[in-house]
């Protein structure tokens, strides 16, 4: 599969909270991560997609300093990985990689106190409050982390992640394994930091909560990045010159072979819809006027536009590990 890959749309006069140039990580002849460019814009969610095996959570730990980079370039908060400014920008990042960790034979609130005391912090009740207020937790702060649901468990991570008040909060597939409901309390949850000074880049293959929680997206697939902007920038670079066409099912037939005399790709729909394959020359006026000349009235014609998934799987090629 040939895949173009896009350039970063990010001026250079944007600050960023993450920069990554030529990031790369080979285990011996395999490359996990494999020239990988891309940055993060500081006060935004970022959305970190792929199937499994992509790299996605490599990536996450090279920023974090858990990984050597085998070459490439990992910037976090202004600082260059292996630089002596680096541990200071760490301390700056709250973080959860592959599953949140926790004291599961103590309260939320004794896992907040903590962490702060393992940060150095004093301990400030306020602000503890104010966190499990925050993930939603404050009725059952009290209780043993080990009684919590997974949802539960997650929003405490994120909580503890961000005890330290941090610029950046980098977390990895925070809504896997979640119900429905545990999975929008995480989304909604994503979309409040950026309001409290927090960048965020998350990593997902949740697409269709990523694209609700995320102003931007990266994407990656078997190590390498396949595209990166906006949803809409995403999804116009794979537009569909595809219509349905909806018409009385008694002209069906001679619908078919009008559009076929016209060397068009026509698949059959519905008892009653066709999908037809333009030429990029081609618009709805053209195709409706193909069937008006033949004395055939669509009662619909609808143009079909890309959704995330199916850009991701025209991007990647995937076919499983997407929900």
């Amino acid at each position: 599969m040939t895949t173009t890959i896009h350039p970063p749309t990010t001026e250079t006069t944007v600050q960023t909270d993450v920069s990554v140039e030529n990031l790369t990580k080979r285990y011996g002849t395999t490359a996990a991560v494999d020239s990988v460019s891309f940055h993060v814009p500081a006060g935004q969610v970022i959305g970190l997609l792929g199937p499994n095996g992509a790299g996605k959570t490599t990536v996450m730990k090279m920023l974090l300093g858990l990984v050597q980079p085998t070459s490439g370039r990992a910037c976090l908060l202004g600082a260059d990985h292996g630089s002596p400014e680096f541990a200071d920008a760490l301390r700056r990042v709250g973080a959860i990689i592959e599953a949140p960790a926790l004291y599961e034979r103590i309260s939320a609130r004794r896992n907040l106190e903590v962490q702060a005391l393992a940060l150095g912090m004093k301990r400030d009740r306020g602000r503890i409050d104010e966190l499990l207020e925050l993930v939603g937790l404050t009725d059952r702060a009290d209780d043993h982390a080990r009684t919590y649901s997974l949802g539960m468990k997650q929003r405490l991570g994120i909580a503890v992640a961000m005890i330290g008040r941090p610029q950046l909060v980098i977390l990895d597939e925070p809504s896997n394994g979640l119900d429905p409901a545990g999975i929008v309390e995480i989304r909604n949850l994503l979309r409040r930091l950026p309001a409290m000074g927090i960048t965020v880049l998350v990593s997902s293959h949740q697409l269709a909560e990523i694209q609700l929680a995320a102003d931007r997206l990266v994407v990656l697939d078997k190590g390498r990045l396949v595209a990166q902007g906006t949803t809409d920038e995403i999804l116009r670079r794979h537009t569909s010159h595809a219509f349905t066409v909806r018409l009385d099912p008694a002209e069906l037939g001679a619908a078919v072979d009008r559009l076929l005399d016209h060397s068009l790709t026509v698949e059959s729909g519905t008892a009653d819809s066709l999908t037809v394959a333009l030429p990029n020359t081609w618009t709805g006026r053209d195709l409706n006027r193909v069937l008006v000349d033949a004395g055939i009235y669509a009662t619909e014609l609808v143009h079909k536009t890309p959704t995330l998934e199916s850009a991701f799987l025209e991007m990647t090629g995937a076919t499983d590990d997407i929900r």
